[in-house]
């Protein structure tokens, strides 16, 4: 009988502890820099999306999009709105285009 209701206490302590978990918004910020117009992309929870083209001024003269200055930018105006970068950057690359990414969080 103790035994049960010691493994009953755990059972129960468990499906608590689940229940507790922290929610989180996702998001996920993308540059593609190597295409006519480069590009940026912001998704969140799936649900919500938005890209706009990033201008020539923004690339400080670099030819192509070379510089990765309008991806940070996006990131950190989302960090100053309380999201938390989650994933490192990493890049797709196909025969021409490349996307750089960045994951990020913020609890609920």
């Amino acid at each position: 009988m103790k035994t049960t209701i010691i493994a009953l206490l755990i059972v129960l302590g468990s499906i608590a502890g689940l229940k507790a978990q922290d929610k989180y918004d996702l998001a996920v910020v993308g540059y593609f820099y190597d295409t006519p117009k480069n590009q940026i992309f912001v998704s969140i929870n799936g649900e919500k999306s938005m890209q706009y083209d990033v201008e020539r001024e923004e690339l400080q003269g670099k030819i192509w999009g070379v510089s990765m200055n309008p991806l940070l930018k996006q990131v950190n105006k989302l960090q100053n709105e309380g999201w938390e970068v989650v994933g490192g950057m990493g890049a797709s690359g196909l025969p021409s285009v490349s996307l750089f990414f960045y994951s990020l969080r913020k609890k609920r």
